[in-house]
């Protein structure tokens, strides 16, 4: 694995709740936020069918358990401060670069019912303006073949082999090379960022949720509000994944497709059936593995506290 691979995999492994599921369901599901709210506080709020619940208003019982945007972005920086770190013990250069513009949903709830803001589907219809990744494209770092080797603890030509006894300029590089001490002072011998719990979790109930009776009794009468308007999808998830959507750029007909998807989820109040429907999944499932939340709260607890600590240090 090169240097630059394996930097953004280990980038990628702190943005866990967008992990899991390929496709469309990491584009909608936002999964790295955490509103901090307990979760019995997590109920469903009521609206009328004319008013359609803003997605920054609603939270799920899972949230305090994931990471949020800015606690992602302290792991990363604190990682970065601790490889630099290691790095130096070897005399070798390793620059802290700006952080990366922020992609993707603005929040753990913005598009994970897809797309419920009107002004917003009109501008961008299924896409996020600003913060579409493809409008931010990756330039990974170069390193050279010593600092690779370092960073990475393994040897040009060992890809996915870690050298036990590696030296570089009669320096021991530790197991994992810089980047796997710089997980271990954050994470121990733990996962870096959310646990598989949480990010398992937040990906079940989702699809869980889109076979409840509630929801598919929503979905049907969305999809023929949609078909009243001429569009045809069974539910807003095959709307967002239609082919013709995946452009750079919104299409004149996605900006019509969206802002149609918009008024049919307030007409028949999809998304806070949909909402109350998956609050009761992670309920129900936080308490089955109670144990393993409450570790996975106390793992973030304290990942959050030793970066906290290495960012105060550098």
């Amino acid at each position: 694995m090169s240097s630059a691979v394996r930097q953004r995999s280990t980038c990628r492994s702190v943005r866990a709740g967008l992990a899991g599921l390929a496709g469309l369901v990491c584009l909608v599901l936002a999964g790295c936020s955490s509103s901090g709210r307990p979760a019995a506080e997590a109920v469903p709020s009521t609206h009328s069918p004319s008013a359609l619940p803003a997605s920054a208003d609603l939270h799920l019982p899972i949230e305090p358990y994931l990471f949020s945007e800015a606690e992602t972005a302290k792991l990363t920086r604190a990682g970065a401060v601790l490889r630099k770190a290691c790095m130096q013990r070897f005399g070798l250069d390793y620059t802290i670069g700006p952080a990366d513009a922020p992609t993707g949903p603005r929040t753990f709830m913005d598009r994970r019912y897809g797309v419920t803001d009107q002004a917003d589907a009109a501008a961008n219809g299924y896409h996020l303006g600003d913060r579409d990744p493809r409008t931010h494209p990756v330039r990974p770092t170069q390193f050279s073949a010593e600092q690779q080797q370092v960073l990475t603890g393994q040897l040009p030509g060992k890809t996915g082999t870690e050298e036990t006894n590696l030296q570089v300029r009669g320096v021991p590089v530790p197991p994992g090379g810089c980047y796997d001490e710089a997980k271990r002072g954050l994470a121990g011998s733990g996962e870096l960022g959310p646990s598989s719990v949480a990010q398992q979790a937040n990906f079940q109930t989702f699809k869980a949720s889109m076979s409840m009776a509630q929801v598919t009794q929503a979905f049907g009468a969305w999809s023929g509000c949609m078909k009243a308007r001429g569009y045809s999808y069974p539910n807003p998830m095959d709307a967002i994944g239609d082919r013709r959507f995946l452009a750079d750029s919104p299409t004149p007909l996605e900006l019509q497709v969206a802002t149609a998807d918009v008024i049919c989820k307030k007409q028949v109040d999809l998304i806070d059936t949909w909402f109350a429907a998956e609050v009761s999944l992670q309920k129900e499932l936080i308490a089955r593995q109670q144990a393993g939340f409450t570790a996975a709260l106390a793992a973030k607890t304290e990942q959050l506290a030793k970066a906290d600590a290495v960012l105060r240090n550098q």
